[in-house]
């Protein structure tokens, strides 16, 4: 019998992604999926809604039957550690995580004990050679760069160095993994910036796009124009992953899912491609670099711009996402190309994309998807 993949996150953004690329590569058949729903008729649905959310055709959503699906939340993992599918598993791609920058309680419950308790149902199965644990690359903290360039290296801070709840638990997930089960062969994969897909631009999400599209609206951020930005699209992330999931052996056991210096853009790049696509002048010649403490100014023009914005929340957004542009990260990927994956696009190549497909959405709609 052939091996199987287990995933998790299917009904996520870059769960999803994995599971469509997994189907375009003749895997269908092999996936089990983990998802959360009152029966297993409804996780089913839930995943294949997303799936076609994420680019796959009917056909390819036809090769996920309902037996494939594991309906079960993660803090029940207990009820399915007899199905003797799981000693079939030969890869687990985790990707199922609370992704906010909103200080939820569930937080470590979903992120760490979450992660713990899949790790418990798989450490020590007969066939499993690969568990790879999808974290992220802003795990490194602040004051992790040298020359804004962050290594691809396992030890990841796990106190004040984090500018959101949310990449510290999955800095955590990632040591309690490896301090509880060190039998379990763990592939730590940490993906950068993730922004829209190539094909489908911001339709499937509009994680992060905002951001830019409000950077550009006020003028103002807490970078110069020259800085770069590590940016990826999710399409080509799910590539680079199951790439790493099909790999008879890897040369390292830590990856940047990253643009890295070859494929990471300015600023200013993003506002003359940006503007092109908006159909506007670019910001560059009256913009304005302020520091993190001066963005509460920018609150008359906010309300002026983003009118329909809960003031409180957007000033919140844009301190933290200034924090984390002001950090000016590139993180290397050295790894990744090591093992012949190709470099990834550059954002800039698809974001007329991302402003095409989110035109009709309101700025207010568009945060939901990072404050959960």
């Amino acid at each position: 019998m052939n091996n199987l993949m287990l995933m998790t996150g299917a009904t996520g953004f870059l769960g999803g992604a994995n599971a469509v690329e997994a189907i375009h590569r003749g895997l269908g058949k092999n996936l089990l999926l983990l998802a959360r729903a009152e029966t297993p008729a409804a996780a089913h649905a839930r995943v294949i809604e997303n799936l076609l959310l994420l680019g796959a055709s009917a056909a390819d959503a036809a090769q996920i039957g309902v037996e494939q699906i594991l309906c079960c939340d993660l803090s029940e993992l207990d009820k399915i550690s007899g199905d003797p599918r799981l000693d079939r598993v030969s890869v687990v791609i985790h990707s199922a995580a609370l992704a906010t920058f909103s200080n939820h309680p569930l937080l470590e419950t979903i992120n760490v004990d979450g992660t713990l308790a899949l790790g418990n149902l798989m450490h020590q199965r007969p066939a499993l050679k690969r568990f790879m644990y999808i974290g992220t690359a802003m795990a490194c903290g602040e004051g992790a760069g040298i020359n804004a360039v962050v290594k691809e290296q396992i030890d990841l801070p796990l106190g004040d160095e984090h500018l959101v709840a949310y990449t510290r638990s999955k800095a955590m997930g990632e040591k309690k993994l490896r301090d509880i089960y060190p039998d379990l062969p763990v592939v730590y994969v940490r993906p950068s910036i993730i922004v829209g897909h190539t094909v489908l631009g911001c339709a499937p999400s509009q994680s992060i796009f905002w951001v830019f599209m409000v950077w550009q609206l006020l003028g103002a951020l807490t970078t110069s124009l020259d800085e770069k930005v590590d940016v990826v699209p999710v399409d080509w992330c799910a590539q680079a992953i199951i790439d790493l999931a099909q790999k008879e052996t890897l040369t390292h056991n830590v990856f940047h899912i990253s643009a890295g210096l070859g494929s990471c853009v300015s600023f200013r790049e993003i506002d003359l491609a940006l503007a092109a696509a908006r159909g506007i002048e670019p910001i560059g010649a009256t913009y304005k670099q302020i520091t993190p403490d001066a963005i509460p100014t920018l609150l008359p023009r906010m309300r002026e711009c983003v009118p329909e914005c809960n003031d409180r929340l957007l000033l919140r957004a844009l301190k933290l996402y200034g924090a984390f542009a002001g950090l000016n990260y590139i993180f290397d990927n050295q790894n990744l190309l090591t093992e012949g994956i190709r470099p990834a696009p550059r954002f800039t190549d698809y974001i007329a994309l991302c402003v095409e497909s989110a035109k009709h959405i309101p700025i207010a709609e568009q945060m939901k998807w990072d404050f959960k």
